[in-house]
Protein backbone atom coordinates (compact mmCIF):
# COMPACT_ATOMS: atom_id res chain seq x y z
CA UNK A 1 0.00 0.00 0.00
CA UNK A 2 1.40 3.28 -0.92
CA UNK A 3 2.33 6.10 1.62
CA UNK A 4 0.37 8.45 -0.57
CA UNK A 5 -2.91 6.92 0.35
CA UNK A 6 -2.61 6.94 3.76
CA UNK A 7 -4.47 9.33 5.56
CA UNK A 8 -1.99 11.30 7.81
CA UNK A 9 -3.82 10.53 10.66
CA UNK A 10 -3.32 7.04 10.44
CA UNK A 11 0.46 7.35 9.88
CA UNK A 12 0.49 9.45 13.03
CA UNK A 13 -0.97 7.25 15.20
CA UNK A 14 1.41 5.56 18.24
CA UNK A 15 1.36 4.21 21.60
CA UNK A 16 -2.35 4.12 23.18
CA UNK A 17 -3.63 6.51 20.30
CA UNK A 18 -3.11 3.13 18.49
CA UNK A 19 -5.14 1.06 20.75
CA UNK A 20 -7.91 3.50 20.26
CA UNK A 21 -8.26 4.00 16.47
CA UNK A 22 -10.36 1.57 14.73
CA UNK A 23 -12.55 3.49 12.08
CA UNK A 24 -12.85 0.75 9.86
CA UNK A 25 -14.32 -2.03 8.78
CA UNK A 26 -13.36 -5.94 8.21
CA UNK A 27 -14.83 -7.75 4.75
CA UNK A 28 -13.92 -11.54 4.48
CA UNK A 29 -16.18 -13.64 2.48
CA UNK A 30 -19.79 -12.10 2.19
CA UNK A 31 -19.05 -9.84 5.29
CA UNK A 32 -18.32 -6.23 6.23
CA UNK A 33 -18.33 -6.16 9.87
CA UNK A 34 -17.77 -2.78 11.42
CA UNK A 35 -14.83 -3.16 14.39
CA UNK A 36 -16.11 -0.96 17.56
CA UNK A 37 -14.47 -0.50 21.30
CA UNK A 38 -17.17 -1.43 23.63
CA UNK A 39 -17.64 -1.36 27.28
CA UNK A 40 -18.09 -5.05 28.73
CA UNK A 41 -21.87 -3.91 29.57
CA UNK A 42 -22.57 -3.08 25.73
CA UNK A 43 -20.91 -6.28 24.32
CA UNK A 44 -23.05 -8.83 22.72
CA UNK A 45 -21.65 -11.43 25.34
CA UNK A 46 -20.56 -9.76 28.17
CA UNK A 47 -18.05 -12.82 28.89
CA UNK A 48 -16.05 -12.46 26.13
CA UNK A 49 -12.98 -10.15 25.26
CA UNK A 50 -14.50 -9.84 21.80
CA UNK A 51 -17.33 -10.50 20.07
CA UNK A 52 -18.18 -11.61 16.15
CA UNK A 53 -21.51 -9.91 15.90
CA UNK A 54 -22.71 -11.24 12.30
CA UNK A 55 -26.59 -10.35 13.14
CA UNK A 56 -25.50 -6.90 13.61
CA UNK A 57 -22.66 -5.96 11.21
CA UNK A 58 -19.82 -5.73 13.84
CA UNK A 59 -16.58 -6.96 16.07
CA UNK A 60 -16.87 -5.87 19.08
CA UNK A 61 -13.75 -5.26 21.32
CA UNK A 62 -13.75 -4.59 24.91
CA UNK A 63 -12.46 -0.96 25.50
CA UNK A 64 -10.36 -1.77 27.90
CA UNK A 65 -7.82 -3.98 26.09
CA UNK A 66 -4.59 -2.78 25.09
CA UNK A 67 -1.39 -3.90 24.13
CA UNK A 68 -0.53 -7.29 22.71
CA UNK A 69 -3.64 -8.46 24.59
CA UNK A 70 -5.36 -6.32 21.81
CA UNK A 71 -3.54 -7.60 19.27
CA UNK A 72 -4.20 -11.43 20.03
CA UNK A 73 -8.15 -10.78 20.58
CA UNK A 74 -7.90 -8.70 17.09
CA UNK A 75 -6.46 -11.98 15.36
CA UNK A 76 -8.66 -14.66 17.19
CA UNK A 77 -11.53 -12.22 15.51
CA UNK A 78 -9.73 -12.61 11.69
CA UNK A 79 -8.96 -16.00 12.38
CA UNK A 80 -12.75 -17.05 13.78
CA UNK A 81 -14.31 -14.96 10.65
CA UNK A 82 -12.39 -16.78 8.03
CA UNK A 83 -12.89 -20.08 9.05
CA UNK A 84 -16.63 -19.18 9.08
CA UNK A 85 -16.82 -17.02 5.83
CA UNK A 86 -15.55 -20.29 4.27
CA UNK A 87 -17.36 -22.99 5.99
CA UNK A 88 -14.23 -24.35 7.46
CA UNK A 89 -15.77 -26.12 10.61
CA UNK A 90 -16.25 -28.98 12.71
CA UNK A 91 -15.09 -32.37 10.64
CA UNK A 92 -12.93 -30.36 8.22
CA UNK A 93 -9.71 -32.18 7.83
CA UNK A 94 -5.85 -30.31 8.55
CA UNK A 95 -5.52 -29.04 4.99
CA UNK A 96 -8.83 -27.41 5.44
CA UNK A 97 -7.82 -25.44 8.45
CA UNK A 98 -4.63 -24.53 7.06
CA UNK A 99 -5.81 -23.27 3.60
CA UNK A 100 -8.61 -21.44 5.20
CA UNK A 101 -6.15 -19.69 7.82
CA UNK A 102 -2.86 -19.10 4.74
CA UNK A 103 -5.93 -17.49 2.42
CA UNK A 104 -8.00 -15.81 4.84
CA UNK A 105 -5.12 -13.77 6.66
CA UNK A 106 -3.95 -12.74 2.68
CA UNK A 107 -7.82 -11.43 2.06
CA UNK A 108 -8.13 -10.01 4.99
CA UNK A 109 -4.79 -8.16 4.43
CA UNK A 110 -5.38 -7.02 0.99
CA UNK A 111 -9.06 -6.63 1.24
CA UNK A 112 -8.78 -4.36 4.30
CA UNK A 113 -5.80 -1.85 4.16
CA UNK A 114 -6.02 0.21 6.74
CA UNK A 115 -7.14 -2.91 9.50
CA UNK A 116 -3.97 -4.62 8.18
CA UNK A 117 -2.29 -1.37 9.03
CA UNK A 118 -3.80 -0.68 12.39
CA UNK A 119 -2.84 -4.59 13.87
CA UNK A 120 0.62 -4.33 12.30
CA UNK A 121 1.40 -0.80 14.43
CA UNK A 122 -0.37 -2.63 17.63
CA UNK A 123 2.30 -5.42 16.82
CA UNK A 124 5.06 -2.56 16.55
CA UNK A 125 4.43 -0.69 19.34
CA UNK A 126 4.04 -3.69 21.84
CA UNK A 127 6.08 -5.87 20.17
CA UNK A 128 9.22 -4.03 20.01
CA UNK A 129 9.98 -0.93 17.67
CA UNK A 130 12.73 -2.57 15.96
CA UNK A 131 9.95 -4.69 14.19
CA UNK A 132 9.59 -1.75 12.10
CA UNK A 133 6.24 -4.04 10.72
CA UNK A 134 4.42 -0.83 10.08
CA UNK A 135 6.80 0.65 7.45
CA UNK A 136 7.00 -2.85 5.79
CA UNK A 137 3.06 -1.87 5.54
CA UNK A 138 4.11 1.45 4.01
CA UNK A 139 6.32 0.30 1.92
CA UNK A 140 8.77 2.83 3.90
CA UNK A 141 11.77 -0.04 3.47
CA UNK A 142 15.12 0.64 1.61
CA UNK A 143 14.51 -2.89 -0.04
CA UNK A 144 12.57 -5.84 0.27
CA UNK A 145 13.09 -8.12 3.46
CA UNK A 146 14.49 -11.55 2.26
CA UNK A 147 12.91 -14.74 3.33
CA UNK A 148 13.96 -15.87 5.99
CA UNK A 149 16.21 -19.88 6.38
CA UNK A 150 15.16 -20.43 9.97
CA UNK A 151 12.03 -19.29 11.90
CA UNK A 152 10.71 -20.61 15.65
CA UNK A 153 7.42 -22.14 15.61
CA UNK A 154 6.34 -23.01 19.52
CA UNK A 155 9.82 -22.73 20.64
CA UNK A 156 11.13 -24.95 17.90
CA UNK A 157 13.25 -24.33 15.00
CA UNK A 158 11.84 -24.95 11.28
CA UNK A 159 13.75 -24.52 8.21
CA UNK A 160 12.36 -22.65 5.22
CA UNK A 161 13.71 -23.22 1.54
CA UNK A 162 13.28 -23.00 -2.00
CA UNK A 163 12.89 -25.62 -3.89
CA UNK A 164 12.94 -26.34 -7.41
CA UNK A 165 9.77 -27.17 -9.81
CA UNK A 166 11.46 -30.77 -9.80
CA UNK A 167 11.12 -31.33 -6.55
CA UNK A 168 7.71 -29.71 -6.33
CA UNK A 169 6.04 -32.11 -8.32
CA UNK A 170 2.56 -30.89 -8.52
CA UNK A 171 2.46 -28.80 -5.72
CA UNK A 172 3.54 -25.23 -5.33
CA UNK A 173 5.43 -26.53 -1.85
CA UNK A 174 5.45 -29.09 0.87
CA UNK A 175 6.00 -29.15 4.65
CA UNK A 176 8.31 -31.93 5.65
CA UNK A 177 7.47 -33.24 8.86
CA UNK A 178 10.58 -35.60 9.75
CA UNK A 179 12.86 -32.41 9.12
CA UNK A 180 10.69 -29.54 10.26
CA UNK A 181 11.50 -27.81 6.89
CA UNK A 182 8.83 -25.86 4.98
CA UNK A 183 9.59 -25.67 1.42
CA UNK A 184 8.32 -23.34 -1.46
CA UNK A 185 8.55 -23.73 -5.04
CA UNK A 186 11.33 -20.75 -6.55
CA UNK A 187 9.06 -19.91 -8.86
CA UNK A 188 6.41 -18.45 -6.96
CA UNK A 189 5.15 -14.37 -7.78
CA UNK A 190 2.49 -13.00 -6.28
CA UNK A 191 -0.40 -13.52 -4.08
CA UNK A 192 0.47 -17.28 -4.95
CA UNK A 193 3.56 -16.86 -2.57
CA UNK A 194 1.81 -15.28 0.59
CA UNK A 195 -0.74 -17.94 0.16
CA UNK A 196 1.64 -20.71 -0.05
CA UNK A 197 4.37 -19.49 2.29
CA UNK A 198 1.38 -19.15 5.16
CA UNK A 199 0.32 -22.53 4.28
CA UNK A 200 3.34 -24.26 4.59
CA UNK A 201 4.22 -22.35 8.57
CA UNK A 202 0.92 -23.07 9.24
CA UNK A 203 1.47 -26.51 8.77
CA UNK A 204 4.41 -26.22 10.88
CA UNK A 205 2.41 -24.56 13.49
CA UNK A 206 -0.22 -27.72 13.74
CA UNK A 207 2.65 -30.16 14.06
CA UNK A 208 4.62 -27.91 16.58
CA UNK A 209 1.29 -27.82 18.79
CA UNK A 210 0.56 -31.74 17.57
CA UNK A 211 -2.50 -30.82 15.96
CA UNK A 212 -4.36 -34.18 14.34
CA UNK A 213 -5.61 -34.87 10.78
CA UNK A 214 -8.52 -34.35 12.41
CA UNK A 215 -8.74 -32.47 15.04
CA UNK A 216 -11.43 -30.25 17.46
CA UNK A 217 -12.67 -26.87 15.35
CA UNK A 218 -11.13 -25.22 18.79
CA UNK A 219 -7.66 -27.02 18.91
CA UNK A 220 -6.89 -25.68 15.02
CA UNK A 221 -7.95 -22.06 16.41
CA UNK A 222 -5.96 -21.95 19.08
CA UNK A 223 -2.95 -23.36 17.29
CA UNK A 224 -3.11 -20.97 14.80
CA UNK A 225 -3.57 -18.24 17.13
CA UNK A 226 -0.87 -19.21 19.20
CA UNK A 227 1.37 -20.21 16.96
CA UNK A 228 1.13 -17.48 14.69
CA UNK A 229 1.04 -14.70 17.68
CA UNK A 230 4.54 -16.54 18.92
CA UNK A 231 5.58 -16.08 14.91
CA UNK A 232 4.93 -12.53 14.72
CA UNK A 233 6.54 -11.18 18.06
CA UNK A 234 9.57 -13.88 18.09
CA UNK A 235 10.75 -13.78 14.49
CA UNK A 236 10.59 -9.92 13.28
CA UNK A 237 12.67 -10.60 10.33
CA UNK A 238 10.35 -13.54 9.33
CA UNK A 239 7.04 -11.55 9.86
CA UNK A 240 8.75 -8.02 7.85
CA UNK A 241 8.98 -10.42 4.93
CA UNK A 242 5.66 -12.28 5.24
CA UNK A 243 4.23 -8.68 5.71
CA UNK A 244 5.63 -7.39 2.76
CA UNK A 245 5.14 -10.33 0.20
CA UNK A 246 1.45 -9.94 1.33
CA UNK A 247 0.95 -6.34 1.00
CA UNK A 248 2.88 -5.93 -2.32
CA UNK A 249 1.69 -8.78 -4.57
CA UNK A 250 3.18 -6.90 -7.76
CA UNK A 251 6.62 -7.45 -6.45
CA UNK A 252 6.24 -10.39 -4.61
CA UNK A 253 8.98 -12.88 -5.54
CA UNK A 254 11.48 -15.53 -4.26
CA UNK A 255 13.72 -14.17 -6.39
CA UNK A 256 17.30 -13.26 -4.40
CA UNK A 257 17.19 -9.90 -2.97
CA UNK A 258 19.93 -7.73 -1.49
CA UNK A 259 20.28 -8.03 2.34
CA UNK A 260 17.56 -5.99 4.38
CA UNK A 261 18.90 -2.49 5.64
CA UNK A 262 18.91 -2.59 9.83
Amino acid sequence: MPPSIIPAAVAATRGAACAAWAPFHVALGPYQLAVEFRDKSQMHDKRKLACLNLEDGRIELRQDLQGMKLAEVFLDCIIRLSHFSKGCQQGCVEEAYTHSFATGMVEFAQRNPMAWLWFNLLLTEHGGRNARYDRVVHGAVSRPPRMPKRILVGGHPVTIRSITKAETGNAFGWYHFSNREAQLYSGLTGSNLAVVALHEITHAVHHMYDIKQRDKHQNFKHAQLKGWLGIMKDNPSAWRWLVWVISFPAKASLAPAAPEAA
